[in-house]
Formats: C-alpha cells, structure tokens, sequence
C-alpha cells in the first residue's frame, strides 16, 4: 500500500515537470527592446510652455509570450507601430518657473501589444526626461543695426512690436536688433521716400520667438540729421603771443580724439577743431590738466558729450611758440 502511494507521488512530479517544461517551450522572451515615447503637453498648457526636451525619447521593455504572440509583436515592432502617446501637465507647485525640469515614467499599461503578451519595463530605464520653458510677451524697441551713421537717420514703423517666447530670454531683451544686412538688405537705397519692409528675426538667444507684426518698415527720416564719426582728430593749444612755455602731450595718441557730430547731409565729412586754451589763466611749467573746447562749423552740432578735460605738460620754450595762425580757423 505504502509502495502505491510512494509511485503515485513520484508519477505526479514528473508529469507537473513535463507540464512546466511543456510551458515553457510555449513561451518566447524579446527582451530590452527600445520603445518610442510621444511626449505632447496639456490642453491649455501648449500655450504656456515650450517644450526643451525632444518630443520623441525612448524606453526599454521586455515582452514575454507565446509564439504566436510574439510573432505578431515582432512584426508590429519592425513597422514602427509599438509606441507610447503620453501627455504632460505641469505641477500645479512648478507652472510659475521660467524652466521646468520633471521626468515622465513609463508603466506597462502605457503600451499597448498583443493579447498573450506580458509587458516588463525594465526598472531604470522606463523613464523619459522632461524639460519646458515658461514663455511670456513682451513689448520691444526695435533697432536698426550694421548701418554705421546711417542708424540714426532710419525711422522704424512700427518703432515697438510685441515678441513672444521664452520667458527666460525675453527678461534680457531690452531691443530688438535688426540686422540689415543678414536679411540680403545691405543694399538699402537711403533715399527720402523709398521705404523697404524688413522681416523681424525668429529667433533670439537660440532660442524660437514670434514678433508681432512679423515685420516693419524702415525707411530715411529727411528731418533728421547725418551723424559722422570723425577719427584721430587732433587737439592743438591755442596760445597768448609770447607764450614762454610749450605745450605737449606725452605721446601722439593721447593728442587724438574719436568725435561724432551730426548735422546736414553732405558729401564730405565736416572739418572739426579741437583745441586747448591757453590764452586765458595762468599757467605754470609742469603737468597741466584742461578742458579741451570743440569748434564745429555752422548747422552742426555734437552728438556725444564733451570730451573733457585733457592732461599735457608745459616746458620752457627756447623760444615762444607761434600763435595757432592768430586764431582759430574760421575766426
């Protein structure tokens, strides 16, 4: 009896091993495969936000199946149709950063395979990185740039355009430059009376921006002045006859000066002089330090701030310098 009942339980756990050995032959593993995840933000939020990150990541899955099963599955992935479709929305704590960083996980109910198919994301690397810009608006000057002294003769219109993107590179905005010439526009007729519509740039800081309008008209102001930029102008003393010192700058650089005057429009640039006086006060061998005065020709004006004081020495002369012609040119 005993011997009967020892032979059956033997004939029991050698027929469960081949039943599981007979499962286990009716199941194939694909194991790491890589998943494509869509990330695609909230209604309402796509509005707000920039998306940083790329809009297609991947994860990794095992699957385990019948052969059948997997068969289907293998083919589904080598045409591309095994993803996942995942929208974002931004905690609620977060919606008022200008970067949001978060991660997104990946469940196996997020995908979607053949029935008899057991889906297994592998544990740490069933995430997908999330990165957004908080955009915002903001009103901005435009400015025209590269026209040297032309700039200031350019009248914009609209002279103030709305531009919209990431909050982030909006907050360093403070005008728009607007490049003539990196448009094919660096041929620009400056003549009264011949406008020429300009596209605002896309993009700021590497970064996409919307302008509204998405262009403006840039054409000469006739009423407003040329402004030249006149280099190396040099600054001479303007002496009392028999002046016993003689005046010097300690090298020839630091007796130029880079002056911007603006005034009509002419073919030439005007002739400017800056000089030192030295008729009035007196003056004492050694280092001197003096304001330098500008004489600029009729209907012109500066376009800068005095240039200020000047340091130069005075030496004893061998023999008094010779006044500068009497006077100033054009006295």
């Amino acid at each position: 009896m005993l011997d009967r009942f020892y032979s059956l339980l033997v004939a029991l756990a050698l027929g469960t091993l081949v039943w599981v050995y007979a499962r286990s032959r009716e199941r194939e593993t694909l194991d790491n495969q890589p998943i494509p995840v869509e990330l695609r933000l909230a209604p309402g939020q796509s509005d707000q936000y920039q998306l940083d990150s790329p809009e297609q990541s991947q994860v990794r899955v095992t699957f385990v199946g019948n052969p059948n099963a997997i068969r289907e599955l293998r083919w589904q992935l080598s045409q591309g149709t095994v993803g996942v479709r995942m929208e974002y929305s931004v905690p609620e704590d977060q919606r008022e950063r200008a970067v949001v960083e978060d991660s997104v996980r990946v469940d196996a109910a997020d995908i979607l395979v053949p029935s008899g198919i057991t889906v297994l994301p592998v544990e740490g690397r069933n995430r997908v990185p999330v990165v957004l810009t908080r955009l915002g608006e903001k009103n901005v000057k435009v400015r025209v740039e590269g026209m040297g002294a032309d700039e200031s003769r350019l009248k914009i219109t609209p002279e103030v355009v709305k531009v919209r993107g990431p909050r982030i590179a909006l907050d360093r905005l403070a005008e728009l430059p607007l490049s003539l010439g990196a448009q094919g526009a660096e041929s620009l007729d400056l003549t009264p009376g011949r406008p020429l519509r300009v596209n605002l740039p896309k993009v700021w800081e590497n970064r996409p921006i919307t302008c509204l309008p998405e262009s403006v008209v840039v054409r000469v102001d006739p009423r407003a002045p040329k402004v030249y930029t006149l280099n190396d102008v040099p600054v001479q003393f303007l002496c009392p006859p028999g002046f016993g010192l003689r005046p010097r700058f300690l090298d020839d650089r630091a007796g130029k000066l880079q002056i911007r005057v603006q005034g009509p429009d002419q073919p030439t640039p005007p002739r400017v002089t800056a000089f030192i006086d030295l008729t009035t006060g007196k003056f004492l061998p050694g280092p001197n330090f003096e304001p330098v005065q500008i004489q600029l020709p009729k209907d012109f004006t500066l376009a800068q701030d005095s240039p200020g004081r000047m340091s130069f020495e005075l030496i004893a002369a061998e023999a008094p310098p010779k006044p500068l012609g009497g006077g100033l040119p054009g006295q």
